[in-house]
């Protein structure tokens, strides 16, 4: 696990002990508007990612969906790797003909 998914860990946890026992303002407020703006943006990003992902005939699984909705981002930049497709370098756009 890399340091980007263990702050996002961390984030979840304080936004989940917010919603029990309130911290101090303004952090609390910021947690109640940011929690749920980061859990759309990442419902978003496996919406369309999975959509990507399945025209490319490589669906995403129901657990790498989950983990795209906790992890956002970090979690896709590790599907993005294991789609050789996209590593080769041979991408509609990128193979020009002299």
């Amino acid at each position: 696990m890399g340091i980007g998914k263990l702050v996002v860990i961390v984030f979840w946890v304080t936004a989940i002990f917010n919603l029990f026992a309130p911290l101090a303002e303004p952090m609390g407020r910021v947690l109640h508007i940011a929690a749920p703006a980061m859990l759309v943006m990442h419902a978003l990003e496996c919406f369309f990612f999975n959509r990507r992902f399945t025209a490319m005939g490589k669906p995403l699984s129901s657990s790498d969906k989950w983990m795209v909705i906790v992890f956002g981002g970090f979690h896709l930049m590790k599907l993005m790797k294991q789609i050789p497709e996209l590593n080769s370098g041979n991408q509609s756009g990128n193979n020009k003909r002299a």
